[in-house]
């Protein structure tokens, strides 16, 4: 557990977000609660929200929860890359298919197809592999369909080490592009990178309040904060 002053990861997300929509805010009324739980049964690990001046109710969620996953993901993919295995499955091949030429004495089989067959082996092994990997990514990205609002946000701890000069992680950062997912990560001491900014998306209701259990009193919150500062 962390030591008694040190912050940990959500704390440093939360912070940051909590400038990045006070900023945008430009005044007191920004609410920011951790683990709101939706009328469907998720847990939201943030929710900042805030009731503009054409009283309207904006909601932004963040998740981290899916950042050791994602983070050894990418770390392991930098170390080793598409991993030994598939040198292991082309060699096999190799010894194989010239076994097979050797027993049947078919000198094109023996010479000419063990190379051909072991290059076709690694070829599709590191393909299945990646597309491994980023079906592993693409899963962890799919569950912030559960935390609805008009901005999502994804936090992963990682380091810039693991980060920079990473396909995998590119990949991660266009597929948060794509889906309009805001993505921050958290490095050593607590350097944080942001990497995509989120797209806002119309709600299919009145606003995303109505899908959070604690709708009523967010909204008692926010609209006693801003008659104060109006």
């Amino acid at each position: 557990m962390p030591g008694q002053g040190e912050n940990t990861m959500d704390d440093h997300a939360f912070d940051y977000l909590g400038s990045y929509y006070a900023k945008r805010k430009k005044n007191s009324g920004l609410l920011i609660n951790r683990l709101e739980q939706t009328r469907k049964g998720a847990w939201v690990d943030g929710l900042f929200a805030y009731r503009s001046e054409d009283n309207t109710f904006f909601a932004a969620s963040l998740s981290t929860r899916q950042s050791g996953k994602l983070a050894a993901l990418l770390s392991h993919y930098k170390r080793k890359g598409l991993g030994h295995s598939r040198f292991v499955t082309s060699v096999l091949l190799l010894a194989a298919t010239a076994g097979i030429g050797y027993y049947l004495n078919l000198w094109l089989i023996l010479w000419v197809m063990p190379l051909f067959v072991a290059v076709a082996g690694f070829v599709v092994h590191s393909a299945l592999e990646k597309r491994r990997l980023q079906r592993q990514m693409l899963k962890s990205v799919d569950e912030l369909k559960d935390f609805p609002a008009d901005e999502q946000w994804l936090c992963i701890e990682v380091s810039s080490l693991s980060w920079r000069h990473n396909s995998l992680a590119e990949k991660l950062s266009a597929l948060c592009e794509r889906r309009g997912i805001g993505l921050i990560t958290i490095g050593k001491r607590a350097r944080i990178t942001l990497h995509q900014e989120p797209r806002a998306v119309k709600c299919r209701r009145d606003d995303f309040l109505s899908y959070y259990v604690a709708e009523a009193a967010i909204r008692k919150t926010l609209t006693d904060q801003f008659m104060r500062v109006a």
